[in-house]
Formats: C-alpha cells, sequence, structure tokens
C-alpha cells in the first residue's frame, strides 16, 4: 500500500536529485539542433479538386505531422536509451550499489512508495524531456502546422502526447529492470543500453515491426492514417513495459535484499 505522504516526499527528492545533471538540456539542445539537419521523408498524393474540403485539407496537415514526428521517433531511440539508462541507473543501481537505498528502507514507508515515487521520476524526467522535443522539433521543422497540432478538434496533440508516454515507458521500463536485477551501475547502464541497442538492429535488420524502434513509427501511423493496423505491432511493446514494470515492483517490495 502506498503512503502518500511517504510517496510525494521521496518523489520530490528523486526529481531534485536527478535534476543535478544537466541531461534533458543537453538533449533538447541536441535535438533542436538536429531539427535544422537536412532530411526528408516521401510523401505524395494526387486528389480531384472537388475534394480540396476543410477536412480533407486538415487530415493531409494532420498526416504530414505524422511523418515528421515519426522520423523524430526513429532517428532518437538510441539517444533516448542512453539518457534513460544513466537516469535509472542512477536512481536505482547506484543507490542499491552504495547503500542509499538502505538509508531510504531505514525510514517509516513501505517499498511500494519507494519504488512507485523511483519509477515515476525516472519517468517524468525522460517523458518530459521526449515530449518537449518533439513540440520543439514540429514548430522548428513544420511551424505552420503549429496552430492546427494545438487547436485540432482531432486531438493530434494528445495523439503526439501518447506516442512520447509509449517510448518513454518502454525505456524507463526496460532500464529499471536491468538496474535492480544488476544491482551495479556499470552493469546496468552497459546492459541496458546495449539491449536497447541490440533491440533497434533487430528491428531494422529483420524488420520486426513489433520492435522498437520500427513500432513506434507503426503507432504513428495507427494514430494519424485512417488505415486499420496490425494491433501485434502496436501493442507488443506497450505489454512489454508493463510486464516489466510489474517484474520490477515484485523484485522490489519481495525479493530485493539490500545489504
Amino acid at each position: 500500500m502506498i503512503d502518500n505522504g511517504r510517496f510525494a516526499t521521496i518523489l520530490k527528492w528523486e526529481l531534485q536529485n536527478l535534476f543535478r545533471f544537466p541531461f534533458p538540456e543537453v538533449l533538447i539542445a541536441v535535438f533542436i539542433y538536429m531539427a535544422f539537419l537536412p532530411h526528408e521523408f516521401g510523401w505524395s498524393s494526387s486528389f480531384a479538386q472537388e475534394l480540396l474540403s476543410w477536412p480533407f485539407i486538415t487530415s493531409q496537415i494532420s498526416f504530414a505531422t505524422a511523418k515528421s514526428v515519426t522520423f523524430f521517433i526513429s532517428s532518437f531511440y538510441v539517444p533516448m536509451g542512453i539518457f534513460a539508462s544513466i537516469l535509472c541507473t542512477v536512481s536505482f543501481a547506484y543507490e542499491i550499489e552504495n547503500g542509499l537505498l538502505k538509508v531510504h528502507l531505514s525510514h517509516p514507508g513501505s517499498r511500494t512508495s519507494i519504488f512507485s515515487s523511483k519509477l515515476l521520476s525516472c519517468f517524468l524526467i525522460v517523458f518530459t524531456t521526449y515530449s518537449t522535443s518533439l513540440f520543439s522539433y514540429i514548430f522548428l521543422e513544420i511551424p505552420e502546422n503549429v496552430p492546427y497540432v494545438i487547436l485540432s478538434p482531432d486531438f493530434v496533440l494528445l495523439r503526439i502526447l501518447l506516442l512520447a508516454t509509449s517510448l518513454s515507458l518502454f525505456m524507463v521500463s526496460l532500464t529499471v529492470s536491468f538496474s535492480l536485477f544488476s544491482a551495479k551501475a556499470s552493469v546496468s547502464l552497459v546492459g541496458s543500453f546495449a539491449t536497447i541497442y541490440l533491440i533497434q538492429l533487430l528491428s531494422t535488420t529483420a524488420n520486426l515491426k513489433f520492435l522498437p524502434p520500427i513500432c513506434f513509427r507503426e503507432q504513428a501511423m495507427s494514430l494519424f492514417d485512417s488505415r486499420h493496423p496490425d494491433l501485434t505491432n502496436i501493442l507488443t511493446v506497450p505489454l512489454i513495459s508493463v510486464f516489466l514494470v510489474i517484474l520490477s515492483y515484485l523484485y522490489f517490495s519481495r525479493r530485493l535484499e539490500i545489504s
């Protein structure tokens, strides 16, 4: 059971501790810089003049915006993996290895509160960094689409946030699992990033659309395109993320021993 007071206290401390490092600022600066690099994605459409209605035009704008966001998600899968690996290693494995977690456990409060606050703090930082970078990219790459993205009755803004949530949850759940089961900062950092990179290699070389980062491209298309998506490609990673969170929680609350 979560102690709300203890949870809020630990969450505040964790956020302050993790934000001592300038990683969000560095990543946002890199993302903004990358937005100016030349790149292109193919998208064209032919249609009759009578089809130029406002709903049709806005749907095309939505699709073009999704294509840009899709490129961004695919391009920055590895940098986000590095970022999440560092954060979760500092929050979990480093504290276990150096005995700092034992101090947390010595105070009144449940392990559930401690785990939840640490997990949420890592997720919030990764999610905030990534979603901010997405909007920065959209604004710098296609500024004329910004009013539509914000005011769209099709909830384009919410759809973009869902993409950021999916990727952030996967990164955090995977790196937290490595941090807990390794209990060593070096193993956690290298192992989690290596796994993220190997998943990318499998996804791109073998064209496995249910694995990141291709699955995030599929998710983007399912949110912005009218075609019927393949649910396997869309739901596999969120289900894996939830499973890893539950597994990490059970291990932290019942099996983890602090020497």
